[in-house]
C-alpha cells in the first residue's frame, strides 16, 4: 500500500512528463510572460539606435607622434545606422610614398556598409517576431524551443561586437574597405613595393580601425601563387610543417625541390640567384615568419596604427545587448532545469 504524502516531492525519483510540463507551464506564465513586455521593448530600443538617421561624428587619430618620422592617422569617420557615410583621413608612413602625406576622401555617394551592425539588426528583427510570438504561445515546448532561438541569436548578436569575424580582418579581407571607400580617390594607396591595407571593424562600443603599410614580396618560388587552392608556396611550406611536425624545416624545403644554400655577402649581391630553387635557412625563417599572402601575392608588414573612437550609441547597445542575452539565458536555463 502507497500513499502520497507531499504532492510534488518525488523522494529522490524523477518526475513524470505530466508534472514537468505542469511546472514549466506555471514558470512561463506566472513568470516569464509577464516580463516579455519589457524585453520587447529593450529590443526595440536596440533596434531603434541601430537603424537611426542620426549621423554619429567621431575623431581619429592615434595621437602625438612619438618621433617626428612616425607613422600616424588623422581624420573624421561619420556613421550613420549601418553605414560609413563619410570618411576623410590623412596617413602618413616613413616607407609608403617618400613619407609623405596621403589624404583620403570617401566618395559620399558610395557609403560603406558596416556587416557587423547589419547583421545584428537583422538577428534583432528575427527576436522580435519571436517574442510577439511567445506573449501568444501556449504550448510549452515551442515556448522553450522558440527562447532558445531567441537566447541564441542575441548570443551570436553580442559575440560579433566582441569577436569581429574573420573576414573583415587582415589578411583575409581582400582590402575591401580601401577599394570600397576609395575607389574614385585621386590618391593611390598602392605603389610598385608597397600597398596600404586597413581593417574597419566595431568592437564593443567602439569603431577600430588598422591602417597597415605593407611591402610586396617577390622572392622566389616563396611568392609564386596558386589561383586554384588561394596559396603561395609560402602557405605550401608552412602547410608541410603542420602535417609532418616531426621533420626539420631543411626537409620540408628539400622535399619541395629547394636547395639549401649557406649565407654568404656573394649570394646577398645577386639577387638574381632568388629566382632559382634555392634559399638559405635563415631567409626561409624570416619569410615563414613575417610573410602572410595576401590578394595573390605575398606581403610583409613594415608599419601598422591602431585608433579607434568611442560610438555614443554602440555604449547604451552593447550594454541593452549584454542585459538582454543574461536575462534570457537564465529564463531558458530555469525552463530546462525542471
Amino acid at each position: 500500500m502507497t500513499a502520497e504524502l507531499y504532492p510534488g516531492d518525488y523522494f529522490g525519483g524523477k518526475p513524470d512528463n505530466d508534472s514537468v510540463l505542469s511546472e514549466r507551464s506555471w514558470l512561463i506564465n506566472e513568470i516569464i510572460k509577464p516580463e516579455l513586455p519589457n524585453i520587447i521593448d529593450n529590443v526595440d530600443k536596440c533596434l531603434e539606435l541601430l537603424t537611426s538617421d542620426e549621423s554619429f561624428r567621431m575623431p581619429i587619430s592615434n595621437g602625438v607622434p612619438a618621433e617626428p618620422n612616425a607613422a600616424y592617422v588623422r581624420g573624421v569617420l561619420t556613421r550613420k545606422g549601418a553605414l560609413i557615410t563619410d570618411f576623410q583621413v590623412m596617413i602618413r608612413f616613413k616607407q609608403f610614398n617618400r613619407g609623405k602625406h596621403c589624404l583620403f576622401k570617401m566618395d559620399s555617394e558610395l557609403p560603406f556598409p558596416i556587416e557587423q551592425i547589419n547583421t545584428i539588426t537583422q538577428n534583432l528583427k528575427t527576436v522580435s517576431e519571436l517574442l510577439d510570438s511567445l506573449q501568444l504561445c501556449g504550448d510549452v515546448e515551442i515556448f522553450t524551443a522558440d527562447l532558445s532561438h531567441v537566447m541564441e541569436l542575441l548570443s551570436k548578436s553580442t559575440n560579433l561586437l566582441q569577436y569581429p569575424p574573420k573576414y573583415l580582418l587582415f589578411p583575409f579581407n581582400g582590402n575591401m574597405v580601401l577599394k570600397h571607400m576609395f575607389k574614385s580617390s585621386e590618391t593611390p594607396f598602392e605603389s610598385s613595393h608597397h600597398v596600404l591595407n586597413m581593417d574597419l571593424v566595431i568592437l564593443n562600443t567602439e569603431v577600430c580601425m588598422d591602417f597597415r603599410n605593407l611591402q610586396k614580396i617577390t622572392t622566389k618560388p616563396w611568392s609564386d601563387y596558386d589561383a586554384e587552392s588561394d596559396k603561395t608556396f609560402t602557405d605550401k611550406i608552412r602547410d608541410e610543417l603542420k602535417l609532418h611536425r616531426g621533420k626539420r624545416l631543411s626537409e620540408v624545403l628539400q622535399d619541395q625541390g629547394l636547395h639549401i644554400e649557406e649565407p654568404s655577402l656573394l649570394r646577398n649581391m645577386l639577387p638574381l640567384k632568388n629566382t632559382h630553387n634555392a634559399t638559405t635557412l635563415p631567409e626561409a625563417q624570416e619569410i615563414l615568419a613575417r610573410c602572410v599572402t595576401f590578394e595573390a601575392g605575398l606581403v610583409s608588414e613594415c608599419e601598422k596604427v591602431s585608433v579607434s573612437t568611442s560610438d555614443p550609441s554602440l555604449i547604451s547597445i552593447t550594454s541593452k545587448l549584454n542585459g538582454l542575452e543574461t536575462c534570457v539565458s537564465n529564463y531558458y536555463s530555469n525552463i530546462t532545469q525542471i
